[in-house]
C-alpha cells in the first residue's frame, strides 16, 4: 500500500496546482539534483487514463513547476516528484479535483 505524504489536498476542476519541490539526502542534507521532475497520472474528462511529466525548474535549492487541472476529470490526480536520471520517486502526493464552486 502506497503512502502519500501529501493530500489528498483539494484543486477545483480547471485551475492549477503549484508544486515546490526541495530534495534531501537520506542523512537530511539538502542536495541539489541536475534537473527534476514530476509525473502526474489522474482519468481525463474523456474518462481515460492519462498522466503528464511536468519539468521542474530550478529556483535556488527549489525546483518549481505548474500542473493545469483543465484536462482532469473530477476524482483523484497522483503525482510523484523524481531527481534527474533516478527511477525512485522521491515524494509522492494526490489532489483531489472537485467541481468547480459557483460565483453566484
Amino acid at each position: 500500500m502506497t503512502i502519500y505524504e501529501s493530500g489528498p489536498i483539494d484543486i477545483q476542476q480547471g485551475n492549477s496546482a503549484n508544486f515546490t519541490v526541495e530534495f534531501l539526502s537520506s542523512l537530511n542534507v539538502l542536495t541539489v539534483p541536475s534537473s527534476a521532475y514530476i509525473d502526474i497520472s489522474y482519468i481525463n474528462i474523456s474518462a481515460s487514463a492519462a498522466s503528464e511529466t511536468i519539468d521542474l525548474t530550478e529556483n535556488n535549492s527549489f525546483f518549481v513547476g505548474t500542473w493545469s487541472s483543465t484536462a482532469a476529470a473530477l476524482g483523484l490526480a497522483t503525482w510523484i516528484a523524481y531527481a534527474a536520471n533516478s527511477t525512485t520517486g522521491q515524494a509522492t502526493g494526490q489532489l483531489r479535483i472537485i467541481n468547480r464552486q459557483s460565483t453566484y
